[in-house]
């Protein structure tokens, strides 16, 4: 049986040695113990999102604040290449999950796009509070999956403003879009040996535009096909991040 996973601050996490004793938050402290049905004793794993794993067990299994004794506390370097899901926002709670599942499978950052074909539309408000419940499906990915480094959430942005805002593309870095453009190259064609960095840029329910497209190759993004099916947004996101795990660790 795998140990239980909690997520503590990194300010508490960065200064555990073996022996050190720390209190968890009494969110992370009532799921343990009222959901989880944790117990003293039972081996837990804490993560802070920068990459520190803390191996412990419960010292105390308290509803309100469970102390755990650290019994092991390493480090894990970020897995190389970096995965930013660039997405054009789908409707419903489906971002919600979109979010999660990404993460869950190793992406380090979500960008949220309002596209031409959007269906959703946020406000300033609603973008900071949506943003606000994505960051924390991203937290709960890492303790489903175990991944150590917490995934960045931007900010929603509007395509075109966020294509503007991109750097040249720099050495080692992928730019790509799951597309259904008839010269799109099969991904599985692709290096991803050498990569440091893969953006992938997926467009809503609706797909992107021929604008959109257009603009996406002129920033540098190469139309690639995911494979013989068409996909839906959230799944075609998923498919890309687990896609690039598989063909960039392969060797």
């Amino acid at each position: 049986m795998s140990p239980l996973r909690a997520w503590i601050d990194p300010t508490q996490a960065r200064p555990a040695t073996t022996g050190s004793r720390l209190r968890l938050s009494s969110e992370e402290s009532a799921h343990l113990v009222r959901s989880l049905r944790a117990r003293r004793g039972d081996a837990l794993v804490l993560l802070d999102g920068e990459g520190r794993l803390l191996e412990g067990k419960l010292e105390t299994a308290d509803g309100e604040g469970s102390i755990v004794e650290v019994t092991r506390a390493r480090t894990v370097e970020p897995v190389l290449p970096a995965i930013i899901v660039a997405q054009g926002m789908p409707k419903g709670g489906t971002m919600d999950d979109l979010v999660r599942t990404v993460c869950e499978a190793g992406a380090s950052e979500v960008v949220p796009l309002e596209t031409a074909r959007c269906e959703v539309k946020l406000d300033a408000d609603r973008a900071r509070t949506r943003t606000t419940r994505w960051q924390q499906q991203a937290v709960e990915a890492c303790k489903q999956s175990g991944h150590p480094w917490l995934a960045h959430i931007a900010l929603p942005a509007r395509f075109e403003a966020w294509l503007a805002s991109l750097p040249p593309c720099a050495p080692g870095e992928l730019r790509l879009t799951g597309s259904l453009e008839f010269d799109a190259q099969p991904v599985g064609e692709l290096d991803f040996a050498a990569a440091t960095k893969v953006l992938w840029l997926i467009g809503p329910e609706g797909d992107l535009t021929a604008a959109e497209y257009t603009a996406a190759r002129a920033a540098g993004f190469r139309p690639v096909v995911l494979g013989p099916t068409v996909l839906r947004a959230e799944n075609a996101a998923l498919a890309s991040v687990v896609i690039t795990q598989a063909l960039a660790h392969r060797h």
